[in-house]
């Protein structure tokens, strides 16, 4: 049994709340013990028996715990309580007859091809919106079911975990144009299969497959739909199965921020767009990529004016799109127009409460605001919504920085310091990852570690200019400032423009009497 199974049968058998009441009982019968046994002039061996009988007590009370439980019925030895819930109501809604909770676990890729990820992925994710336009039907948010993509917990854990009675599992196997699709609903209460279908066909064929499949969770939960949800489960964003294809590719690429990804993000959404000029999921992600782009590598304000027709345009096709108002709010952010940001952000938030951008975009607004407090709560929810999203670690630390707290920055730093090692196990790859680690390792005092990551990010990606500004940051917190004018003078000789980041970065202020720096930014 590994790790996570194991703890999750230890709360499945109760077992920590037996030991958290067993140390308050112990410690509530000492003290009154305490008191009263002087009171008869008992000796003093007494107390000491006691606080041994106790001790010998609690790992008894652990054995007792894992081995029975209290039902309705009196005691009974676990295993024959059913095995996917517990005997304590209350506390957990799998015992809840109208208990309707639903998580769709990510679909396996068993494709030959890894690439194929992106698919599905993306086909778990359509499925999850399908379903959460379901007023009746409650859905474990696409964040929280994409952590469990290698889970090794059986369904009666999982089901507990989630606090959702049932599950949905799936698997995909595409090669070239052929699709095979196979599902399956599991009623963790009863511990039962209510359905499986295996689904052949064509790429083009994924809209009808995730349409029937939502049909048919439906139809098996026997929920009542609303007229308009009724048409909202049928709805597709797209007809067009290779826009959808584009379109999911891009925003593989999105969120690795380097240069020639964005690009790369950019030129799939206009293919997604050009084979369907009314897709409303195409325009927001274009408008995203190019925001990010102006914001991390090109000042071109072309980069911002395309992102800012692309959010309208998807708004125009889909005016409650939550990806287009945040794309829009990172605009605005850009356009240092606050009020009009912090309103799209808003917004953002409103049509989709899992939007971990958007949060991600008003805790920046916060800081630029000098709510601190209010952005780090914000920047807490991004990696509560996508743990994998490490560029908040950075926004913690400098706002926890800017409020003077020193503890809040130091479990900030201790988080991100165990978070980046098992990131990089799955995202080797990831140059920024390797910096913002390096970073890390800097705080905690481990200097020639720290050394090490900043040198594998930008052997990575020597050419990209926010490695390279990345770069000179670091060298200049260590007091390495020839390397660091070094590193900042070739970021900004290939394009780097953002000088008023420059001026006011705190990583920088040691260069700012050095005669190198300030001629760089004189008159800038």
């Amino acid at each position: 049994m590994n790790l996570k199974k194991y703890i999750a049968e230890l709360k499945r058998r109760n077992v920590f709340k037996s030991a958290i009441t067993y140390l308050i009982m112990a410690w509530l019968i000492a003290q009154v013990f305490d008191i009263v046994l002087p009171t008869f002039n008992a000796p003093p061996h007494f107390m000491k028996a006691l606080i041994l009988i106790l001790i010998i007590g609690f790992p008894i009370s652990l054995i007792f715990a894992w081995k029975y439980e209290f039902s309705l019925k009196g005691i009974k030895k676990t295993k024959t309580v059913e095995t996917n819930t517990t005997i304590t109501p209350p506390t957990n809604q799998l015992n809840n007859p109208d208990n309707k909770k639903l998580a769709v676990l990510p679909f396996q890729n068993l494709s030959s091809n890894n690439d194929s990820n992106y698919f599905s992925d993306g086909l778990t994710e359509e499925i999850i919106i399908r379903l959460s336009r379901i007023k009746e039907l409650n859905i474990v948010s696409r964040r929280t079911s994409m952590r469990y993509r290698d889970t090794q917990l059986d369904n009666a854990a999982l089901g507990h975990e989630l606090n959702a009675r049932y599950l949905l599992h799936g698997t995909v196997r595409k090669h070239n144009n052929d699709l095979r699709i196979s599902t399956e609903l599991i009623d963790c209460k009863k511990d039962s299969e209510l359905w499986a279908e295996i689904y052949v066909g064509k790429t083009v064929d994924v809209f009808g497959i995730q349409e029937k499949v939502s049909k048919k969770i439906v139809a098996s939960l026997q929920l009542k739909l609303t007229p308009n949800e009724e048409v909202a489960l049928g709805n597709r964003a797209t007809l067009n199965s290779e826009a959808h294809d584009a379109n999911l590719r891009a925003r593989e690429y999105l969120l690795r921020y380097t240069k020639s990804y964005l690009l790369l993000a950019i030129e799939l959404f206009q293919t997604a767009i050009d084979l369907d000029p009314d897709y409303a999921a195409a325009y927001a992600g274009m408008s995203e990529a190019c925001a990010l782009l102006y914001e991390t590598h090109d000042r071109n304000s072309s980069w911002l004016e395309k992102a800012e027709e692309s959010s309208l345009k998807a708004l125009i096709y889909d005016p409650n799109s939550s990806e287009a108002y945040s794309a829009l709010g990172l605009v605005y952010y850009n356009k240092k127009l606050l009020d009009d940001a912090l309103i799209a952000v808003q917004k953002a938030i409103s049509f989709d409460p899992d939007n971990f951008f958007a949060y991600w975009i008003r805790g920046r607004l916060y800081r630029m605001m000098d709510r601190d407090s209010e952005a780090i709560i914000d920047y807490n929810k991004v990696l509560d919504l996508n743990d994998d999203f490490h560029s908040a670690y950075g926004d913690l630390q400098m706002a926890y920085e800017k409020l003077k707290d020193k503890e809040g920055l130091q479990q900030t730093i201790n988080k991100a310091a165990l978070f980046y090692p098992t990131y990089l196990l799955r995202n080797p790859d990831d140059a920024r990852a390797h910096q913002f680690f390096a970073f890390t390792l800097k705080r905690l005092g481990r200097l020639e570690e720290a050394k090490k990551e900043m040198a594998k990010g930008i052997k990575l990606n020597p050419n990209d200019l926010i490695i390279i500004y990345n770069a000179a940051c670091f060298y200049a917190l260590i007091g390495d400032k020839k390397a660091s004018i070094d590193n900042l003078k070739i970021a900004i000789t290939n394009g780097f423009g953002n000088y008023e980041y420059i001026k006011h970065d705190p990583d920088l202020f040691t260069l700012k009497d050095e005669p190198e720096f300030i001629a760089l930014i004189q008159g800038k």
